[in-house]
C-alpha cells in the first residue's frame, strides 16, 4: 500500500498543481481586465499589474479545496476508466485503505492552504489597500465603510484608578506608514456617563511601549454637574491648547490597521487580536468570530474535497465520460463555496454560534461524500 499511496500522492498533487495554475491564471487575468477602465486615471499598467499579482495569495488560497477537488476526481475517474481501481479493489483495497492513501496529499494541500492563507494573503491585502491608495494620488487610509474614520471603543483606568471609556475617532491612517495617522477626537467618559474630557489633535504618532503622541492638541474639560442640579453655577469649561500629549493606551497600530481591510482577508493572529480587544470593549465581535472560524475549518474542507471525490473511482468507464465527471466536480466545488459563504452571512445576521455555522458546510458535504461512497460501493 506505500506504492500506491506514494502514486497517489504524486498525482494528485502534480494534478491539483496543474488545476491550480489554469484557475489562478483565469482568475488573475479577469482582474486584470477589470482594472483597464483604471489605468490612465487612477492607476498606470504597472500598478495594475502589480495588484493583480498582489491578489494572487488570495486567490490561491481561495481556490485551493476546489484545484483538490477537481485533481482528485481526475485521478479517480482515471483509474477507473483504465480498470487500474479494480484491480486494486480485487487485491483487497477498501475504501478506508483509499481514505488513508488520498491522506499524505490531503495534509500537503492542507499545509499550503494555511501557509496562504495566514502568511502571504492578509500582508498582500493590507499592501494592496496601500498601492490603491497611493494610485489615485492619496496618502491615506480610510477605514472601510466610514467616510468620517476610524471608530473605536477604548476602556481603561483613570488617573485615580477609576474605570473610564474612550471613544475615538481616527479621521485616516497614512498609506505606508503604520505608525502614524491623522487627526484624533477623543470623548473620554467616567464610569457614570459624564464626558470629562475632548481632546482634539491634527495628527497623531506611536511611540512603542509609550502610546500615542498626539500633536497640536486642544483639551477640553468639562465640569462634574450632576443631573439633579438645576440651578445656575459657576462651573466652566477648561480649553487648553497644546502642543502635545501623550495618549497611554493598549490600542496600537495594529488594532487600527485592521479596520481597513475586510474580516475574511485578515489573519487568524489579527482577528483573535481584534476580537479579545472587542469583547474586552463589550462591543460586537460575531462578524469577527466568523471570519476566525472560517480561516480555521476552510483549509480542513480539502479533505471533504478529496473524500467526495473517492466516490468517482467506483464508477466504471460506462458511468459517464470525463468531462461529465469534471463537470460534477465542479458543481460539487461551486455548492460548497456558495454554501460557506450564505452560512457565513446568515450567522451574522442571526447570531448563531459562530463555529457550528463554519462548521456545518463542511460536515453537510462529508455527508454527501459518506452517502455517495456507500451508494457506488453497493452497486
Amino acid at each position: 500500500m506505500r506504492v500506491i499511496t506514494r502514486q497517489f500522492t504524486k498525482e494528485v498533487l502534480l494534478s491539483a498543481l496543474f488545476v491550480l495554475v489554469g484557475l489562478v491564471a483565469l482568475f488573475a487575468f479577469f482582474d486584470l481586465i477589470g482594472q483597464l477602465d483604471d489605468v490612465g486615471r487612477n492607476r498606470t499598467m504597472l500598478q495594475a499589474v502589480i495588484l493583480t499579482l498582489l491578489s494572487l495569495p488570495e486567490r490561491i488560497y481561495e481556490v485551493m479545496p476546489l484545484a483538490a477537488l477537481l485533481a482528485s476526481v481526475y485521478i479517480m475517474s482515471r483509474w477507473a476508466a483504465t480498470s487500474e481501481f479494480t484491480v486494486l479493489r480485487v487485491a483487497g483495497m477498501s475504501p478506508v485503505s483509499l481514505a488513508k492513501s488520498l491522506l499524505i496529499p490531503g495534509i500537503i494541500l492542507v499545509g499550503f492552504t494555511y501557509l496562504f492563507g495566514e502568511f502571504l494573503a492578509p500582508p498582500a491585502a493590507r499592501y494592496t489597500t496601500e498601492v490603491k491608495a497611493m494610485g489615485s494620488h492619496r496618502t491615506t487610509l480610510n477605514v472601510r465603510g466610514y467616510d468620517s474614520g476610524v471608530w473605536i471603543r477604548d476602556v481603561t483606568e483613570g488617573i485615580s484608578g477609576e474605570k473610564i471609556s474612550r471613544y475615538i475617532n481616527v479621521k485616516y491612517l497614512l498609506a505606508g506608514r503604520t505608525g502614524e495617522t491623522g487627526g484624533w477626537r477623543l470623548f473620554e467618559i467616567d464610569a457614570h456617563g459624564h464626558l470629562q474630557y475632548l481632546i482634539q489633535s491634527q495628527s497623531a504618532s506611536y511611540i512603542e511601549g509609550k502610546g500615542w503622541m498626539l500633536h497640536q492638541v486642544v483639551r477640553t474639560q468639562y465640569p462634574k454637574i450632576a443631573r439633579s442640579e438645576t440651578e445656575p453655577t459657576d462651573k466652566r469649561v477648561v480649553v487648553e491648547p497644546m502642543d502635545d500629549f501623550l495618549l497611554k493606551s493598549s490600542l496600537g497600530p495594529d488594532i487600527l490597521g485592521v479596520m481597513t481591510v475586510k474580516p475574511e482577508k485578515m489573519s487568524m493572529r489579527d482577528l483573535n487580536r481584534y476580537i479579545g480587544h472587542l469583547k474586552k470593549n463589550n462591543q460586537k465581535s460575531a462578524q469577527y468570530e466568523v471570519a476566525f472560524w472560517n480561516k480555521v475549518f476552510y483549509p480542513l474542507a480539502t479533505f471533504v474535497m478529496l473524500a467526495l471525490a473517492m466516490p468517482f473511482a467506483y464508477m466504471n468507464a460506462r458511468s459517464g465520460g470525463m468531462a461529465i465527471k469534471m463537470f460534477v466536480g465542479v458543481i460539487l466545488g461551486i455548492t460548497f463555496y456558495a454554501l460557506n459563504n450564505v452560512f457565513s452571512y446568515l450567522g451574522v445576521l442571526n447570531t448563531w454560534p459562530p463555529i457550528a455555522v463554519c462548521l456545518f458546510p463542511t460536515v453537510m458535504m462529508m455527508i454527501i461524500a459518506g452517502v455517495a461512497l456507500a451508494f457506488v460501493e453497493r452497486r
